[in-house]
């Protein structure tokens, strides 16, 4: 199937077939132009832009502040998960201490309140159960004499347990469920200060900037190209050759670039070579046809050469 091109490049083809045949030159001169490879920045989210510091012909810096997408509803997000990850973190930080000092003392004091009653219980045991033994007091005080003091026993014990108890940290289980929420509490922050920064846009690389597309005061969506930058070594000369002349070519090699206004000629390094035809007459295999086939070649061109995308170039080599 015999492919076809759009009208504009199949007369650009001739145009270069024609002038490269015309040619009375000992070397190959083709026709081309300067071509870039633009680096399209947009937003990452939707929102009105509120600070652009840049527009058309601004020099960049990888890095330098581009512009910024209102961020109220980010910087409230970022308030709360900070509030909850201060929450999360106080309930761990109470769960790994124990009891508060007011509380530690309340139970110091309900301890020696048992002790007391303790103390009181043994005396009254020692002085009424001599009584018991020698008949002056009934045997029924006995009963009543030993529960008190295995009362106060117990209460004394029971004042111990809830003291060191209350020393203790949390249980192993609500321990790790409390460093959980704080873990999950950091990320959501983390989360919420990233989607902040995505508000303000950066340079991803330096340069020119070519074109703005969205202005201070526009609302943009997400990924639309707010400007456009010409990264300082994105410059390349496109041109087209003949399949007679293809032989000669290799991605590497050194070719000569002429334009108008330029003192010198500039060299430039091929860094593609088309593996398709560009244009195929109707018959391909025919000898006489074969001159027509034309193969795109690109080549890098040096920073500072003096050249502008669109400029048409001639080539040499």
């Amino acid at each position: 199937m015999t492919p076809f091109l759009k009208p504009a490049t199949l007369a650009a083809g001739f145009l270069l077939l024609s002038v490269a045949g015309c040619s009375q030159q000992d070397e190959p001169v083709h026709l081309g132009y300067v071509e870039a490879d633009w680096t399209y920045v947009a937003a990452p989210a939707a929102g009105r832009i509120i600070d652009q510091t840049v527009s058309e012909g601004s020099r960049v810096a990888q890095g330098d502040f581009l512009f910024q997408l209102d961020s109220t509803a980010e910087e409230a997000a970022v308030s709360e998960a900070g509030a909850r990850l201060n929450q999360a973190k106080a309930q761990a930080d109470d769960l790994s201490t124990g009891a508060r000092p007011p509380e530690i003392k309340r139970l110091e004091a309900q301890l020696s309140a048992a002790r007391a009653r303790l103390e009181k219980a043994t005396s009254e045991r020692d002085r009424i159960l001599p009584l018991v033994d020698q008949g002056f007091a009934p045997k029924s005080q006995r009963d009543t004499i030993e529960a008190e003091f295995d009362a106060a026993t117990a209460a004394v014990h029971a004042a111990e347990q809830d003291l060191k108890v209350a020393a203790l940290p949390g249980r192993d289980a609500s321990l790790e469920a409390a460093a959980a929420a704080t873990r999950s509490a950091e990320a959501a922050k983390a989360a919420a200060e990233y989607r902040l920064n995505e508000r303000r846009t950066m340079a991803p690389v330096g340069g020119r900037v070519e074109e703005v597309f969205f202005r201070k005061g526009e609302f943009v969506t997400p990924g639309a190209p707010v400007l456009a930058i010409l990264p300082d070594d994105a410059l390349k000369v496109r041109f087209y050759v003949p399949e007679t002349d293809l032989s000669a070519l290799n991605v590497g090699d050194s070719i000569s670039v002429t334009a108008d206004g330029l003192a010198s000629p500039v060299n430039a390094n091929i860094s593609f070579i088309a593996h398709e035809a560009e244009f195929a007459p109707p018959v391909i295999y025919a000898r006489h046809s074969r001159e027509k086939l034309v193969f795109m070649v690109e080549a890098k061109v040096p920073v500072g050469a003096g050249l502008h995308p669109g400029l048409p170039v001639e080539v040499n080599w």
